[in-house]
């Protein structure tokens, strides 16, 4: 990854080094984000003497503070800081990332830079992935990291010898383009979690600071060439390849299920239409599942999980007749399709998880996971 060295700057106070701080030019100054425990403590109540602190950049050259923007009270929420900085040599020679939101989708890889206390040169962290968006601030968001890379050899983890790490940037793993998303803020539970949390960019946009940050959905290249994958896959499961279905051998079971289940729902030609219907729905989620979202590890392994779990819960419908069936599989693809979407949606498109949800119903029809009693 080309120039991330020269994003990398470490926080000094006195000449001692705090933490670590993603450096970068814009719009002819020389600016600094780091995590605001780095400057105002732990507990956001120390007194800043701006004097005192400076940056030193990837060849050494230390830079003096001139200006913090951001006050404790927004630190303390949102644990992220701008420092302008006094460049003493060509503002030129650094270089300037382009920044992006909160990156939710898991098939993504992501490194992070900075130093730790003890060791005097900056580390690069590869393989780390998205997990989940903050409860108490949309701002900060969750990483998983290999659990080993967070404990040292005489088995010490987290912050008991990673102090410095608050205020690495977190970089997309992209060989040719420079992308930052944030920088890191804390290592939860001295990293038994084998998680790291971090601030998004995009919380400096309540400090006025007009830097551009584009939306991270942007470099979901994949979710463009999913839907010209699923165009196909609907034109593949035409009328013809739902009869080649119906008459091979090895769907006979499945199809005995569908016929014999459906036939307590519908009637007359509706139940031929269902029955087509429900063997597309399968053919097409089926495609999709296998063809396209396997390719996306994160993406697939939240979809087991997520279907697994729901696969759990009493799937049989209790009716008296064809009216009662009908509205309980309605109301259980429903149930199955919100769930989905609470489950899936940082990673899904509407559409995605409706044909899941679908596929899903379709497949527990197709075997003897879903009865009507």
């Amino acid at each position: 990854m080309q120039h991330l060295n020269k994003t990398t700057g470490f926080l000094m106070k006195n000449e001692t080094f705090i933490g670590s701080s993603v450096i970068f030019p814009y719009e002819g100054d020389f600016l600094c984000l780091t995590a605001g425990h780095n400057l105002y403590g732990r507990d956001f109540d120390d007194n800043v003497n701006l004097t005192e602190w400076s940056v030193i950049d990837h060849i050494g050259t230390s830079h003096s503070v001139s200006e913090c923007i951001g006050d404790a009270n927004f630190a303390r929420e949102h644990d992220i800081i701008v420092l302008k900085l006094n460049c003493c040599s060509d503002l030129q020679q650094f270089h300037s990332p382009k920044f992006y939101t909160i990156p939710k989708n898991p098939s993504h890889s992501f490194v992070f830079r900075g130093r730790y206390e003890g060791n005097d040169c900056a580390v690069t962290q590869p393989d780390l992935r998205f997990i989940n968006i903050c409860q108490s601030n949309k701002h900060k968001f969750f990483c998983k990291i290999d659990k080993n890379l967070l404990m040292n050899s005489d088995y010490k983890s987290g912050n008991d010898w990673l102090s410095g790490w608050s205020g690495s940037g977190l970089f997309l793993d992209n060989p040719t383009e420079l992308m930052c998303f944030g920088i890191m803020i804390e290592i939860p539970n001295k990293g038994d979690d084998g998680q790291l949390k971090f601030t998004s960019v995009s919380a400096i946009k309540n400090l006025n600071i007009n830097l551009e940050i584009a939306d991270a959905g942007q470099l979901d290249f994949d979710q463009k060439i999913r839907a010209k994958a699923i165009n196909q896959i609907f034109d593949q499961a035409d009328d013809e390849a739902i009869r080649s279905w119906e008459l091979d051998d090895v769907n006979k079971p499945q199809l005995d299920y569908i016929n014999e289940k459906l036939q307590k729902v519908y009637t007359g030609d509706r139940l031929v239409r269902m029955k087509r219907n429900t063997i597309k729905k399968l053919m097409v989620g089926r495609s999709l599942l296998y063809s396209e979202l396997r390719k996306q590890d994160g993406i697939y392994e939240s979809y087991l999980k997520a279907n697994n779990a729901f696969g759990l819960k009493d799937l049989d419908i209790l009716a008296n007749n064809r009216e009662e069936a009908n509205e309980g599989l309605r109301s259980m693809t429903r149930e199955y399709e919100d769930y989905l979407e609470r489950c899936l949606n940082n990673f899904l498109d509407p559409s995605d998880i409706k044909i899941l949800a679908s596929y899903g119903i379709s497949e527990w029809i197709s075997n003897c996971s879903l009865s009507f009693y």
